[in-house]
């Protein structure tokens, strides 16, 4: 814990230093469900130590990791549901590619519920009963993916007044937290929760603290996925984002259906959307929902920093058969 803004306190030695940087990380949030203490829970460390696969899986929460577990246990042969707290899961992607994908999830057999909460659990001698709208749900086992809290409680930042809030520690663009001299990065420290975006902002804070500090942290253009099958992969604004930004917004969409490489396998569900400014044709954002999607927005991150246009994918040259064509495709309906 912090003794002062330059000294910590560590198994009962002291350690001080006139930089400092807090990584302490996250651990999975338990929500306030009436009767969880009650029951034994998995979260993303414990449901992959199981020895079998369970008969039934209630997923409590629809990001990224709920996702993936989800499809993961339903393809071993589990029956799963996942309750997700708000009305689309993958809140934070556009919401046609999320609603594509759990189309996908959907058809194989996975129950998803949005909008929704768990009032209540507790534990019968045949598993755990779930309470959801109203309706009753038993499952073999309860896996907890409705997010991440930061580990700061054992730190006493209130001491040296480092300003912390749920979404963890409140840092600026070169990850100075509100303490002179106590720098933040990772999961811990507000902001997104990726593994290279912790990578990112340690490199951001450690310019800060021994060099000219011009690194700033920008997640203007920052490439998204939800690693399910098909991936759901995003890179720059959703198109609400866009509108609610004040642009004039063009949004062309391609399915992957339509894709050659998606043909060989039969896939249905899957789409292209590229979001875009109507008066400049400037990509403000591209959305895939298809195999390899986390590889497709990945390498256009540089692209959008470039400010390219709709138009030049159009004419830009590409694999066949591949599941990029779908971009190029998409952007040709633009023009």
């Amino acid at each position: 814990m912090f003794a002062d803004a330059g000294t910590v306190q560590v198994d009962g030695a002291t350690l001080g230093a006139d930089k400092i940087l807090i990584a302490t990380g996250t651990r999975t949030a338990v929500p306030p469900i009436p009767g969880l203490e009650s029951v034994e829970w998995l979260d993303h460390v414990s449901a992959l130590e199981l020895e079998e696969v369970p008969a039934s899986l209630l997923v409590v929460g629809g990001g990224p990791v709920g996702l993936e577990l989800a499809q993961v246990f339903s393809r071993f042969g589990a029956r799963v549901t996942i309750v997700n707290h708000g009305p689309q899961i993958a809140a934070r992607a556009d919401s046609e590619a999320a609603n594509e994908l759990q189309s996908a999830l959907e058809d194989e057999g996975i129950e998803v519920v949005n909008d929704a909460d768990v009032e209540s659990v507790s534990r019968r001698s045949d598993g755990i009963e779930a309470l959801v709208q109203g309706r009753t749900i038993v499952v073999s086992q309860l896996l907890l993916a409705s997010g991440r809290t930061p580990n700061v409680e054992e730190l006493a930042l209130d001491r040296v007044g480092v300003e912390v809030t749920r979404s963890g520690i409140v840092v600026d663009k070169h990850q100075r937290t509100t303490a002179e001299g106590i720098w933040a990065a990772g999961d811990v420290a507000a902001g997104p929760m990726l593994t290279p975006t912790a990578q990112y902002q340690a490199r951001v804070a450690i310019a800060d603290m021994y060099r000219d500090g011009s690194l700033v942290a920008d997640y203007s253009v920052l490439p998204t996925s939800v690693f399910t099958d098909p991936e759901l992969g995003g890179v720059g604004l959703t198109e609400r984002e866009a509108r609610d930004r004040g642009f004039d917004v063009g949004v062309v969409k391609h399915p992957l259906s339509a894709v050659t490489r998606a043909q060989y396998t039969g896939t249905k569900r899957g789409l292209y959307k590229i979001v875009f400014e109507t008066t400049t044709h400037r990509v403000l954002g591209v959305h895939v929902v298809s195999r390899g999607a986390s590889d497709i927005v990945g390498s256009l991150a540089v692209a959008l920093e470039l400010r390219v246009t709709v138009d030049q994918f159009a004419g830009m040259h590409h694999v066949y058969p591949s599941f990029s064509e779908g971009l190029k495709a998409a952007a040709e309906k633009a023009a």
